[in-house]
């Protein structure tokens, strides 16, 4: 134990227990090949046109998803989001970039009734790079409603709907924290 302690195991966190030492881990599932999705219909991504929303789009265009509506809260103004509708275009999928914060269930509620999904990639969040002590309840809530707000309005707005998939992603920060990301954490948790 005195090794540990010391710093001498490498690990920066461990769990002390009467069973052993712990230090955290994180191994990729197996993938199950029965369980590989082929998109069809209209898929909605949230956070569709920041980086992760983005990669998600591709991903899916290029395995055949007809059809993407890529939401942000600035939408068409977002950078890139031109470029990225033309870039899935030559992938083969007919993509809409459309301002939405899905934090505003009005506002989703609306969306929803002009884009009826088959499936949702709920990739939207707000970067939470303050500190705790300097995170007032505004902008605390304004971290958890992009992520956890927006996922229950989700999941409200469409809880009826056979939908194909419902992809939540998270972060690492959800896990086992981050520094100054207290907010953020929290959210992806």
């Amino acid at each position: 134990l005195g090794w540990v302690l010391t710093g001498g195991s490498g690990e920066d966190q461990v769990a002390v227990r009467a069973s052993g030492v712990y230090g955290r881990r994180l191994a990729p599932a197996a993938p199950d090949p029965t369980q590989e999705w082929t998109p069809s219909g209209t898929v909605l991504i949230t956070g569709g046109t920041g980086g992760l929303g983005g990669h998600v789009a591709r991903w899916l265009a290029a395995r055949g998803a007809d059809r993407l509506v890529l939401t942000s809260r600035r939408g068409p103004d977002a950078p890139g989001a031109a470029e990225l509708v033309a870039e899935l275009a030559d992938l083969g999928a007919q993509a809409v970039v459309v301002a939405c914060d899905v934090a505003d269930r009005d506002a989703l509620a609306a969306l929803l009734a002009e884009h009826p999904v088959t499936a949702v990639v709920h990739a939207a969040g707000v970067d939470g790079s303050t500190p705790l002590t300097e995170t007032d309840p505004a902008r605390f809530g304004e971290l958890i409603g992009a992520k956890a707000t927006g996922a229950a309005n989700l999941h409200d707005l469409l809880g009826d709907r056979d939908l194909d998939a419902f992809v939540l992603f998270s972060s690492i920060a959800g896990v086992w924290g981050s520094g100054g990301q207290a907010a953020y954490a929290a959210a992806n948790a």
